[in-house]
């Protein structure tokens, strides 16, 4: 073997350890941007006892975007959430457009939320991944999508009480400077609340969320104690006007 195709050899050796070091090091930045659906002021308290003595079903409906595992998931946290304020929770996730439970048992829910999921945008550049691979990921490469929480809120009864798209955007960032330069700046100078690695921008997704997910469940419980109260009140003894006042 000749002394250049040794130069060669070495050189396509070095680069290779060269790309892969620099994947090894490489990581995700995710920055989570609430739309205007998550931005909304929530007065509710997701610490008080906002359901007390409820009865709630979570239906948590897969799609597309939302396979069976994550739907599940879901779930299991809409339903600790809500069982932290005081309600009695059932959970559901359909399968091939079917409930395995019915409204129709005996134990009727005061409420009934269903939430489903989609994904309205998404947007990566080829050309820049391919760039990203060539330097090694020194050059980074992006992600960017929106999603959507779609939740609506009934009664047993199926009247609607409440209903919101819940929308947010995230943009993930690939390579290895951007995500030294980010963790070292989350370690030594973010506060935790503005960190963008790790799980930081999920666990800030999640807190938006459950509080407008309080918020309008609670909203639905104002509007369905609302709409009892112009129910006629049962007729005992005498003739009662339509106030449940006795003539």
């Amino acid at each position: 073997m000749t002394g250049r195709a040794v130069k060669f050899r070495q050189r396509v050796s070095d680069a290779g350890r060269v790309a892969l070091l620099g994947v090894l090091l490489s990581g995700c930045v995710t920055v989570y941007q609430p739309l205007s659906s998550l931005q909304r002021p929530a007065i509710v308290d997701p610490q008080l006892a906002n359901f007390e003595g409820m009865r709630l079903l979570v239906r948590c409906i897969p799609g597309d975007y939302l396979k069976v595992p994550a739907a599940e998931l879901l779930c299991r946290r809409v339903g600790a959430l809500f069982r932290n304020q005081g309600a009695k929770v059932e959970t559901d996730v359909p399968r091939h457009g079917r409930s395995s439970r019915s409204l129709e048992e005996s134990a009727q829910p005061d409420l009934v939320v269903d939430l489903s999921s989609r994904l309205l945008h998404k947007e990566s550049s080829g050309p820049l991944w391919a760039l990203t691979v060539l330097t090694a990921t020194i050059v980074p490469a992006y992600t960017e999508y929106s999603v959507a929480q779609d939740v609506t809120i009934r009664d047993a009864s199926g009247f609607l009480l409440a209903s919101d798209s819940l929308k947010a955007r995230f943009i993930e960032y690939f390579g290895a400077g951007i995500w030294g330069v980010n963790w070292a700046l989350d370690t030594l100078v973010r506060p935790p609340e503005e960190e963008l690695s790790g799980d930081a921008p999920a666990r800030d997704f999640s807190r938006d969320f459950y509080a407008q997910l309080s918020q309008l469940a609670f909203n639905a419980r104002v509007r369905s104690d609302v709409l009892r109260s112009f129910e006629p009140l049962p007729r005992s003894g005498g003739q009662q006007r339509q106030t449940g006042v006795e003539r």
